[in-house]
């Protein structure tokens, strides 16, 4: 693929442009990119002047959003792949974007790896739309597609394409056939956060290729995939083949085992799903294979946890309605001491079953978010930093560990929304005195300068008189003075032009509140200076 081609990158908030800028591999990826966009009017004039060859875009941005745009740019017959990047909260307008010839999407926080994965998967089907694939590019796109099969299982968009073996077959560049299916996960974990730092993406491909090879020795079908870090084995096997699946868990972990025998600090764990009978199964077999998986938290690693030895039925709802009752109640006024003893209260609650610990703390943290949105628009990426939280718990060593890593992050986005309602609050006062930095030469009215804030003259008043301790007709006085203070001291103006440059005018009137607030005339003030 020696061709470069054309990239467009859009997004209404300028760091995730940079994000996405600095994630893409431009040196290994035939990409040059060629504009960066904020917002659909300007997106739309881009497209038609630039004519990309792909397009990584928000979903909602001002002017015009992706999908209206998108629906109008393929009516025309523009075939620019595009790549749709999408809030998780957000996901539902992300499938009806597929709807309209969406080629993919990924979820917010961008994984740098799945990024490119997925901008190297449209690079070879711009080659494949054109006739001219490469031979060995076709293990590429084989690879980018069983990637994207995991991860459209979980997601629920397989099986928009119906339970058809021939459609998904096609779709993924697979071989399925009727009979059962199961769901594999594997998780490395990194021990020793001192260690050197390992290439865990290289050692996922090592495990990949040791497991691949294993499975076609034992006559089994396979989709090996890497999804947000971890390795995901689909398994299919005819019923005649009845498969001794304890034993092909195994097979995964020690081959797995044996890739990172030469790092101490590592240690892998494999969760296994339960059998499903048809396509429709697979999203609950990864579902339970990814929650047996949780009970390595606080216990053993280096083994395998099949779900139908470690797994309940699940529950609608794991807290409690009196641990979500004290939960709300602490968020609503936001009570650090309660909040504290509310989650010491579902540690207690959930301390001999990980999973449900697991589960309830994924709830807490459901619970808080929708209590700030519900009473904030908070002006810090809320999202992220949720989304940071529940993927962070994962990485927990133990369950203790993982009640404290949530306590912490919730504190922690907490302080940051105070920070920030408190500089919001501050906004109007500090707006004021920059005016009056900028303008303390000029007659300043009271009412002009709430105007100039958006708010009432008498609510400004009041506010800036309990943010500073005094009036505002007194700081500007104060001001005032301070300049008349350094021109008096330069020695290079009258009182008279010094009272006219600091916008007071008066000099009788000057002369006064200098004395009151300085202590002598400002002609005695110039005399000790000069």
């Amino acid at each position: 693929m020696n061709q470069k081609y054309r990239v467009i990158i859009a997004d209404d908030e300028e760091r995730i442009c940079a994000l996405l800028k600095s994630s893409i591999h431009w040196d290994q990826l035939p990409l040059e990119l060629t504009a960066i966009c904020h917002n659909g009017l300007e997106l739309k004039e881009k497209i038609y002047e630039l004519n990309p060859d792909i397009l990584v875009t928000d979903i909602c941005m001002p002017g015009k959003n992706a999908i209206d745009l998108i629906k109008e740019i393929r009516a025309e017959g523009n075939q620019t792949k595009i790549l749709l990047v999408s809030g998780y909260r957000r996901f539902e307008y992300a499938k009806e974007a597929l709807k309209y010839g969406v080629d993919n999407y990924l979820l917010k926080p961008i994984d740098e790896d799945e990024l490119n994965e997925a901008l190297e998967k449209l690079c070879v089907e711009i080659d494949v739309d054109r006739h001219s694939l490469l031979i060995e590019n076709k293990a590429i796109m084989q690879g980018t597609l069983h990637n994207f099969f995991a991860r459209d299982i979980k997601s629920g968009h397989l099986m928009e394409l119906g339970n058809s073996l021939e459609l998904i077959n096609k779709e993924y560049c697979i071989d399925f056939q009727e009979g059962k299916y199961r769901v594999f996960v594997l998780k490395i974990d990194i021990m020793d956060e001192t260690a050197e730092k390992t290439d865990l993406q290289l050692i996922r491909q090592k495990i990949k290729d040791f497991c691949e090879k294993a499975f076609l020795d034992m006559g089994l079908r396979a989709v090996v995939s890497v999804l947000g870090g971890r390795i995901v084995f689909t398994l299919n096997y005819v019923k005649e083949q009845n498969e001794d699946l304890r034993g092909v868990s195994n097979t995964i972990l020690e081959k797995a085992m044996d890739a990172v025998s030469l790092f101490e600090s590592l240690a892998v764990t494999v969760g296994a799903g339960k059998e499903a009978f048809s396509l429709d199964g697979l999203k609950r077999s990864l579902e339970e294979a990814d929650a047996a998986l949780v009970f390595r938290i606080g216990a053993i690693r280096n083994r395998v946890y099949l779900a139908e030895d470690w797994l309940n039925e699940p529950k609608e709802e794991y807290l409690s309605p009196e641990e979500r009752k004290h939960l709300i109640h602490s968020l609503d006024p936001w009570n650090e001491t309660d909040f504290l003893k509310a989650m010491t209260n579902i540690e207690f609650c959930h301390t001999f079953n990980t999973l449900d610990l697991f589960k309830a703390l994924e709830e807490t943290i459901q619970v808080f978010e929708a209590a700030v949105n519900h009473h904030d628009n908070p002006n810090i990426n809320l999202e992220g930093m949720i989304n940071a939280l529940l993927e962070g718990m994962d990485e927990c060593r133990s369950r203790r560990g993982m009640v404290e890593f949530v306590k912490n992050g919730l504190l922690e986005i907490m302080n940051s929304i105070w920070k920030e309602r408190k500089k919001a609050e501050n906004q109007p006062v500090t707006e004021a005195k920059d005016y009056v930095k900028a303008h303390y030469g000029e007659k300043i009215y009271l009412d002009d300068v709430a105007c100039k804030v958006g708010l009432n003259a008498a609510y400004f008043s009041s506010l800036f008189k309990k943010q500073e301790g005094i009036t505002f007709t007194d700081y500007i006085n104060d001001y005032r003075i301070q300049v008349s203070k350094e021109l008096l001291r330069s020695g290079k103006y009258s009182v008279a032009q010094v009272c006219d440059m600091a916008g007071i005018g008066n000099q009788r009137y000057f002369s006064k509140i200098f004395k009151e607030k300085v202590g002598v005339k400002p002609t005695e003030y110039r005399k000790l200076y000069n």
